[in-house]
């Protein structure tokens, strides 16, 4: 065996010496799921690349405004700022500072909200939803056709192949951009011949730039917004709508963000979503569309078990779930441990 050889297999065993505690971790998370959602090869591989595509544009602007902006002279971020050949990626990888709990769901999201694109795609031509759109473009108040106009263009740099939600930085909230600038920033320092304290004033320019107005999220919002004041308009439906503008429709009527939405849909049966389309008093035959469209094809909505549920219990439920992440974690830890309650 050359030396190389020898060296390399040094290395990776060394590796796997510092990482050997996590084992038991990794395997535990695949033998003991706490949630019933299943995650696919599909969405495991669409979350891979949608992070791989952050992480690079990120890594990028960075490096463009330390070489550009701040006059860093460094062939490695040079090269980064000019052709987006990402460096850090895995090195933060084999980190473990990605995985931490506002990425990771950040991740699930838009991988989810990728399998609602497909799951669309399947019952409705491309061209089909994209003119769910372009009708708003000819309202007749100026505002509602400016923001659907706003809404397509936001889109259009965010949608990939065969649906997939491609990576824009415009589109990420101010809490994700900042837990990944950080972790690059480091791993760059790391990686080039440049002081950190040059990348980290990069990092801060990066963070104090971001518009987050100009994602997709916030385009959505605020065309649902303006539709909810129009007296003409029906209910949201995802066929009718699109997926973005159908999410944030139906998060404004209930309360709910629409990251909880997307959230609603990966898990079985869909039954959060279901208990909120009943809160919302949406006739049988509307709930039930809304559900075929956006449901797998694996599982069944029946007409008698829609109709068959208590819509006060649903609007308690819906109002529970309404309520800040942290106040619901607390409610639960004290049910379990000092009341005994069964909370659902």
């Amino acid at each position: 065996m050359d030396r190389t050889k020898q060296n390399d297999i040094v290395r990776r065993a060394s590796a796997m010496a510092d990482k050997a505690p996590f084992v038991a971790d990794d395997f535990a998370q695949a033998l003991f799921p706490r949630t019933d959602v299943a995650f696919n090869d599909r969405m495991r591989s669409n979350a891979r690349q949608y992070l791989r595509g952050v992480v690079s544009q990120i890594e990028q602007r960075i490096c463009h405004i330390a070489t550009r902006d701040l006059g860093v002279a460094d062939e490695l971020l040079l090269s980064i700022g000019e052709d987006g050949e990402g460096q850090s990626l895995a090195l933060l990888e084999q980190s473990g500072l990605l995985n931490r709990p506002e990425i990771v769901q950040h991740l699930f999201v838009r991988a989810q909200q990728s399998e609602l694109a497909a799951r669309l795609l399947q019952k409705i031509s491309q061209e089909d939803l994209e003119s769910t759109l372009t009708r708003h473009l000819d309202h007749a108040d100026p505002a509602v056709a400016e923001a659907a106009m706003g809404l397509l263009v936001a889109q259009s740099k965010t949608t990939g192949a065969a649906g997939e939600t491609a990576a824009s930085l415009a589109d990420l909230p101010p809490e994700i951009v900042y837990a990944i600038v950080w972790p690059v920033t480091a791993a760059l320092a790391r990686l080039s011949s440049t002081a950190g304290v040059r990348l980290q004033q990069a990092a801060e320019r990066l963070l104090a730039e971001h518009d987050e107005s100009a994602g997709v999220a916030r385009k959505a919002e605020r065309l649902a917004q303006l539709l909810e004041q129009t007296e003409t308009e029906n209910d949201p439906h995802p066929m009718k709508d699109g997926l973005t503008l159908f999410v944030a429709r139906l998060a404004r009527q209930s309360g709910l963000t629409s990251d909880q939405i997307v959230t609603f849909t990966a898990e079985p049966d869909m039954a959060r979503l279901v208990i909120m389309l009943r809160a919302a008093d949406y006739p049988v035959q509307e709930a039930l569309s809304i559900y075929v469209a956006l449901d797998s094809g694996e599982n069944i909505l029946t007409a008698a078990t829609y109709g068959e549920l208590d819509r006060d219990r649903a609007v308690a439920l819906v109002s529970r779930w309404a309520a800040p992440d942290a106040y619901q974690n607390a409610d639960r830890i004290l049910a379990r441990a000092y009341l005994g309650e069964d909370r659902q």
